[in-house]
């Protein structure tokens, strides 16, 4: 078949023309560098698993849409589902629903979600796979049990297919198609980067670039799409600003379908420092504080109006927030909740600032979700103190609330 005529390639053709009626079974697709498997369950898509970041793509999808469920605390022994590991576990979540379990239950709307997920982002990497390199396809009547088969999420063809092939086909038509979404974008040149970028756009980089997240993580992390995020990164490629590098799968943690923590090897003249959030209208404060964070190494960001802070917050992404608790129009507490709602900011350190220490504010800040309380006046040694502690460790929201100066 001609590629190039019909904008379909062998796997699109195989799977829409020449796959057996109401086929149950399993699609295995190997190349020179990478294999897949595609399960199958009377005709319809169920999973798919294989390629460069089989771990990576489904927690990344996991998050988008699980993310009520933390799979670090979740234990199975290594030799119950030796195959299709995640999939057996979303069976097992999902049926805790029917048990009237007292744990948590994935919903029928989160598995679909995750199942189309992951079989959208296998089939894109062999479609662009096939682009490049030759592959095999050998098909199986051996798949998985149809007992622990979720038939609230199986996919058909002629749903999934047309839209994962046109998002190729956006891909190639963009001059993408030499580049995986599964590479990590990182900064070389970092000096120069800035003298380059304009600020807004320096600032944005610098966010979003981190040396560890794929394109595909970074664009889910952000809410961006992943064409439109790669093609704004492409300049300072093509000015080898940044580059896009190839990295390994993460590790699963044993008896869990937890990851196991990154090891930083990045040192500190490489790593892109962390940026440091203050929200007060008191432009000496954020003066005061943007010096301290600059002394300190940290990247600083003031907003000193309360209306524009969550809008403000959400796009710079800091990873600590400092936020004064007494503001015209929204105080610190109602900022502190509406940013606990967000999802990436579940677990940023926000620390409260405030000229008084009572137990009631300290209580207040508790229940909205605050790390921490700090009283005014600001002592630069003390805040830096706390932004290192809190970075290196970061406490979840529901640790006990200490002011500063009680929890050195």
């Amino acid at each position: 078949m001609n590629t190039n005529v019909n904008s379909k390639n062998k796997l699109f053709h195989l799977l829409l023309n020449e796959l057996p009626n109401q086929f149950t079974g399993k699609l295995e697709v190997k190349s020179s560098r990478q294999n897949w498997t595609l399960f199958f369950c009377i005709g319809r898509l169920i999973w798919a698993l294989g390629g460069e970041h089989d771990n990576r793509r489904f927690h990344k999808i996991w998050n988008q849409f699980c993310s009520n469920i933390s799979l670090d605390k979740i234990k199975f022994r290594e030799g119950d589902y030796p195959i299709c590991y995640y999939y057996h576990i979303m069976s097992v979540l999902y049926r805790r629903k029917s048990l009237n379990s007292s744990q948590k239950s994935l919903t029928t709307q989160q598995i679909k979600a995750v199942v189309v997920g992951n079989l959208k982002e296998v089939l894109f990497d062999i479609f662009q796979e096939e682009s490049q390199h030759k592959l095999t396809y050998n098909l199986s009547d051996t798949g998985l049990d149809k007992s622990s088969t979720l038939m609230s999420a199986v996919i058909s063809l002629d749903t999934i297919l047309p839209a994962v092939n046109q998002l190729w086909l956006e891909w190639k038509k963009s001059n993408l198609a030499a580049y995986s979404p599964n590479l990590v974008p990182k900064i070389t040149k970092l000096e120069k980067l800035k003298k380059v970028a304009k600020d807004n756009n320096y600032n944005i980089i610098t966010k979003l670039v981190d040396g560890k997240n794929s394109l595909r993580e970074t664009a889910a992390l952000v809410n961006k799409d992943l064409r439109q995020l790669t093609l704004f990164l492409m300049p300072y490629v093509k000015n080898k600003l940044i580059e896009f590098q190839e990295v390994p799968d993460k590790k699963r943690l044993v008896g869990s379908p937890g990851l196991s923590p990154d090891i930083d090897t990045e040192t500190s003249a490489t790593k892109t420092p962390a940026l440091i959030a203050c929200v007060d209208d008191s432009k000496e404060i954020c003066y005061l504080l943007g010096k301290t964070m600059n002394k300190g190494g940290y990247r600083f960001i003031a907003v000193n109006d309360s209306i524009k802070a969550l809008v403000t917050i959400i796009e710079a992404k800091p990873d600590l927030i400092f936020l004064d608790l007494m503001m015209p129009i929204a105080n610190g507490y109602e900022i502190c909740t509406q940013l606990r709602r967000v999802p990436m900011f579940e677990n940023t350190p926000i620390v409260i600032l405030t000229g008084n220490d009572g137990v009631v504010d300290r209580v207040r800040a508790k229940m909205v979700g605050a790390t921490g309380y700090l009283t005014k006046p600001i002592e630069p040694k003390k805040v830096l103190a706390l932004v290192r502690r809190y970075l290196q460790n970061p406490p979840r929201p529901d640790d006990e609330i200490k002011s500063y100066e009680s929890d050195l």
